[in-house]
């Protein structure tokens, strides 16, 4: 834990109380991983370069989060600052066909804004859980659509700087997006197109309808477990090599999508990770292909490495 007069610091700078030893199982969807030693909101992007100036300045390990539905976090918990994005950064408007959000709004609420204004373009990714944050900085996809083909500029902050950053900037790959080290993503601009409401929401009704089919949408996950592997498929690899329904503690692999892993009730961290290598070693020796995680690691954890 950071000296206390280091905590109060980080207050002042974000104007408003953190959290000593917050309880990182209450902030990620999946529902474990031991506490992290402080946890402030940044309500505005001024608020967050002033907060990432202290931790810069006492060489503190720091992260952001979102909604927490792409991370894992040790069971032993995490010995840095979590900062999690509020107020301004969370709202949105339309300028014309374009809509502006801040990073932590969630990416479902962005999509029906959207469709509640008539502005087409986000249907295939309404029910992407998470922040719109997240969504740009990993390049969220489904239904063959991906959240950077509609990104027309992003503003990020570091310590002390603000700036903004275009599409081509940003060099979106799959899953992928060059934020500058050190930067975070504090809003992004959607270029979509107007349309008309009540197609946009049968189009986004169908896609949940889909996303219910196919995934264990109604069960803790953190979404996706492994990237897709050029050409082919991380669920189809996974179910073909007699993934779905292993268990390690309280952690399975769902039954309904080999690529998502569930939380039984009572899962670690422990048994995930533990999980995920016995599916990576499962696919590794029936197809000679290691599938890399998705999902984020916070705390000091990983996958065994398979060579």
């Amino acid at each position: 834990m950071p000296e206390q007069s280091i905590l109060e610091e980080i207050e002042r700078a974000a104007g408003r109380k953190g959290v000593r030893e917050a309880p990182m199982a209450r902030f990620v969807s999946f529902g474990c991983g031991g506490p992290a030693a402080f946890m402030i909101g940044a309500e505005e992007a001024g608020r967050l370069s002033a907060i990432l100036l202290v931790i810069e300045a006492h060489s503190l390990p720091w992260f952001v989060i979102g909604k927490g539905t792409n991370l894992l976090v040790a069971d032993e918990g995490y010995h840095g600052i979590v900062i999690i994005l509020s107020g301004k950064l969370r709202e949105c408007r339309a300028e014309g066909a374009r809509l502006v959000c801040g990073a932590g709004a969630s990416l479902p609420k962005a999509a029906r804004f959207a469709a509640e204004t008539g502005l087409s373009g986000l249907e295939p990714l309404a029910y992407i859980p998470g922040t719109l944050g997240g969504a740009v900085a990993m390049n969220a996809g489904a239904h063959g659509s991906a959240i950077g083909d509609l990104v027309e500029r992003v503003e990020v902050c570091g310590p002390g700087e603000r700036r903004e950053l275009t599409r081509r900037e940003l060099d979106f790959g799959y899953r992928t997006a060059s934020l500058p080290p050190g930067m975070v993503l504090t809003g992004a601009t959607l270029g979509l197109r107007p349309g008309d409401r009540q197609k946009i929401g049968q189009a986004m009704a169908s896609f949940r309808r889909l996303r219910d089919e196919t995934q264990p949408t109604a069960r803790r996950t953190f979404g996706s477990v492994f990237r897709n592997p050029p050409g082919g498929s991380a669920g189809y690899l996974l179910e073909r090599s007699g993934c779905k329904g292993l268990r390690r503690g309280g952690a399975e692999v769902s039954v309904d999508h080999a690529n998502f892993i569930v939380n039984k009730g009572n899962a670690a961290t422990a048994d995930v990770i533990d999980l995920m290598n016995v599916c990576r070693r499962r696919v590794a020796g029936r197809y000679g292909i290691f599938l890399q995680p998705e999902v984020k690691f916070l705390g000091g954890i990983g996958l065994e490495a398979l060579r």
